[in-house]
């Protein structure tokens, strides 16, 4: 049976919709499963069918709740928990019609776990403040485990209104909630930022994506406290030592650890990124910065930082630059020397550096990956020594691959002493052989 109702009840601001139902079966004097048995369409309703309404709905399955209740579709979809797709949760790995009361599926147990830190289904959290007008309103917001204050009355929220105590919530614990709140909406920024503060909750408080019902109800001074600065970590980019990545493992620290500064660059080409920083954007400032890497390991980091500058990804993401069996060892390094210069107050130099060069290698526009498919090719290493007849033809060979190409050498392909370091070479016979290599590249095109 799916009558239409004969008003309509205009949901309150962050409705969910489960209080929706609530207030609607208020006003008609009923209980709120003979409403949701009407929305729904379900011939024999219990509680469990009003315990999972309010997670997510299929169009078709808002677009017949909307003609009982006199709502829009996309009033009923916002008043559901699907509506933080794509920030808070993630529901990506089920289908909307899973979550569909009306469903015999719905009657299972659901995973939501696998969406992300939610509340406890049996726990009713609320604002003192909030509800003293409408007793029966819940905001979907405050299933979230990451909203445990309303900034608007300045009070933890509770498990009953009656719980309530006079709490002084700061500005900084208010200024972080509102900062979440604010994040709410489904961008990719925002579920990365979601998914870093759930882990940093996770390590401070001990919030587990498979234990939602640890959510405290009641946050004390020190938990808040403690949500204050998790907030404050997540928004620190590039400062892993302040973010607490240190004690992490490594895999799920470079998973979050992302830039201090980001270029204004929409897809950059990822054929201006070299796998080594050239030298003369790697001297003298980031060479200063990783001198207690191998020069190669150093160029290496620096070329990923840059990398994450132009592109604002995490380190995880930005190594994916290098051969696959120099991803893993380079982040690990990578985490260790930036947590170093932060100790010693030079992480912000660091990413100043990494920016600058970013810069130039996207105004330079070298395509490097054409580079390292031809500077093995004999026709590259006749026109490199050709221009430089007094260059030693052994380190030729080296600075192709290591100056031009700026990518790593092969296990055949070593520096020479004979003419001192391959940055030394660069300097007397880089120039000219560049130089060379462009008009046969040119020629070559042609």
């Amino acid at each position: 049976m799916t009558t239409r109702l004969p008003l309509r009840v205009e949901p309150l601001p962050g409705e969910w919709w489960r209080s929706y139902i609530v207030r609607v079966a208020d006003i008609y004097g009923v209980q709120p499963l003979s409403v949701l048995e009407r929305v729904h369409g379900i011939a024999r309703v219990d509680r469990r069918h009003f315990r999972w309404s309010g997670i997510a709905l299929s169009e078709a399955a808002a677009r017949d709740a909307g003609r009982v209740v006199n709502l829009e579709p996309v009033e009923i979809q916002s008043m559901q928990l699907s509506a933080f797709h794509g920030s808070a949760l993630n529901f990506a790995c089920r289908s909307f019609d899973h979550f569909n009361p009306a469903n015999a599926s719905a009657l299972s147990r659901l995973p939501l776990t696998a969406v992300g830190p939610l509340v406890k289904a049996t726990s009713d959290r609320l604002c003192p403040g909030c509800v003293e007008g409408a007793p029966g309103y819940r905001a979907s917001s405050w299933r979230l485990q990451v909203h445990v204050v309303c900034t608007q009355h300045r009070t933890p929220l509770v498990v009953h209104a009656d719980s309530a105590e006079d709490s002084a919530i700061d500005d900084a614990v208010c200024d972080s909630q509102d900062e979440v709140l604010r994040r709410l909406g489904p961008t990719e920024e925002n579920a990365a930022f979601f998914n870093e503060l759930h882990d940093q909750l996770n390590s401070a408080m001990g919030l587990r994506r498979r234990n939602p019902e640890r959510q405290v109800h009641r946050p004390p001074e020190q938990v808040l406290e403690e949500f204050r600065r998790s907030v404050a970590k997540t928004l620190a980019h590039g400062y892993p030592d302040y973010q607490g990545f240190g004690d992490w493992p490594v895999p799920r620290a470079i998973r979050h650890l992302r830039p201090a500064h980001m270029l204004a660059c929409p897809n950059p080409p990822l054929h201006s990124f070299p796998h080594l920083l050239p030298t003369y954007l790697f001297v003298p400032g980031l060479s200063d910065l990783l001198h207690r890497a191998q020069i190669r390991q150093a160029r290496a980091i620096a070329a990923v930082g840059a990398r994450m500058c132009a592109t604002g990804n995490p380190l995880q993401v930005a190594r994916e630059l290098l051969p696959t069996r120099r991803r893993r060892a380079t982040a690990q390094l990578f985490l260790t020397h930036l947590i170093e210069l932060e100790r010693e107050g030079r992480a912000e130099e660091f990413w100043r550096h990494c920016a600058a060069a970013a810069a130039e290698l996207l105004h330079d526009d070298v395509d490097y990956r054409h580079r390292e498919q031809v500077c093995h090719d004999e026709d590259a290493y006749l026109a490199a020594t050709a221009a430089e007849p007094s260059a030693y033809v052994r380190t030729v060979r080296t600075w192709l691959v290591d100056q031009w190409a700026c990518t790593y050498t092969s296990s055949n392909v070593r520096p020479s002493v004979r003419d001192g370091t391959i940055e030394h070479f660069d300097r007397d016979h880089g120039p000219g052989m560049r130089a060379a290599l462009d008009r046969h590249l040119l020629w070559v095109a042609a």
